[in-house]
């Protein structure tokens, strides 16, 4: 195995992060000591489009890239993610945290599609359920484009000034504030409510762009193996002609596959806080740690990986073998090594 890329991707922390000097587990404080760590000015999907040797894609809404995980994908009109949320309205503003984003299981985003099209017949528009808990919102052609704002960084910018903006903003908006009294009262949330998983209060609507991706005529091998059910990795591994993996139980067997040159890991903090209610973020980014960032460290320590690199806030760090002689580097604590 030459490299291993872990790709935590919704962590965005604030530059004065409170509580940044919390554990986040003794892996990712090696990385951020010896690492080499450089800012990703443009994200890190273009990071991870650039990785994998598709340049030309590195600068495509991410719904367009999304949409070529579909079995059938559009080939004309627009295209956004359309991610669940649960927002709780306050006296002055929306209340927004990391649990705020929700990951549903197929059956709802199935049952919130077919509920979104008979109620929005005629509109234009209708979804599609996405294996990584999202849906696909697909509109008519000449939708004018507009700038949206990924739901993970909502916690670095408020909901109110990450609004769309632009020609096509007053669609969303209007269809954002549609959909929002849809889903108020929808059946769907009362079963959740029963079994005390928070409503589903909007979906929100980001990353639009065109749908019409070349995709090659069969399957090939490509170079990079990924694990994980992000919408954007998914459609991104079909666009080079390859299918993305489910993460493993056990990390342990990609870093001993010798079949598999380069491997890419995506995770979410999200995932974690809804499966654990209370952990905080430190508690989630240790258990990370302890899955994915630790066993590629011993990997990298008895030779049998050439390259560790974790993706984290807008920073790529990467790790090489002959790195952990920079004793002189100072260590950082917990979480401050991110930011």
């Amino acid at each position: 195995m030459r490299e291993i890329v872990i790709l935590i991707a919704d962590l965005y922390l604030e530059p004065d992060l409170p509580g940044s000097g919390e554990s986040a587990g003794a892996g990712i404080a090696h990385l951020t000591r010896f690492g080499s760590k450089h800012p990703l000015e443009d994200g890190w999907r273009a990071w991870v489009a650039r990785w994998l040797g598709l340049p030309q894609y590195a600068r495509t809404a991410p719904a367009s890239i999304a949409a070529a995980a579909l079995a059938d994908p559009p080939a004309a009109g627009s295209v956004w993610l359309a991610t669940p949320l649960h927002l709780t309205a306050g006296l002055t503003s929306v209340h927004f945290d990391r649990r705020s984003v929700l990951r549903l299981p197929l059956a709802e985003l199935a049952a919130l599609a077919a509920g979104f099209g008979e109620t929005f017949r005629g509109s234009g528009f209708d979804l599609h359920p996405l294996e990584s808990g999202e849906l696909l919102l697909c509109g008519p052609a000449g939708a004018a484009p507009s700038t949206t704002t990924e739901p993970a960084r909502l916690l670095v910018e408020s909901v109110a000034e990450a609004l769309p903006v632009g020609e096509g903003a007053p669609m969303l908006r209007r269809l954002g504030a549609e959909i929002e009294m849809w889903l108020h009262g929808h059946p769907l949330n009362d079963q959740r409510a029963r079994r005390g998983a928070p409503p589903v209060s909007t979906l929100w609507m980001w990353g639009g762009g065109a749908p019409a991706l070349t995709r090659p005529a069969a399957a090939r091998k490509i170079a990079a193996a990924a694990f994980g059910v992000d919408a954007y990795v998914r459609g991104l591994w079909r666009v080079a002609g390859g299918e993305t993996a489910a993460m493993p139980v056990d990390w342990d067997t990609v870093t001993g596959e010798p079949r598999v040159q380069r491997a890419l890991g995506v995770v979410e903090v999200v995932e974690l806080l809804h499966a654990h209610p209370s952990w905080r973020l430190a508690d989630a980014l240790a258990e990370i740690d302890r899955r994915l960032i630790s066993p590629s460290l011993a990997a990298l320590h008895r030779g049998g990986l050439d390259r560790l690199v974790l993706v984290a806030n807008d920073r790529c760090l990467t790790l090489r073998a002959a790195d952990r002689w920079r004793l002189w580097r100072r260590r950082r604590a917990g979480l401050a090594g991110l930011v």
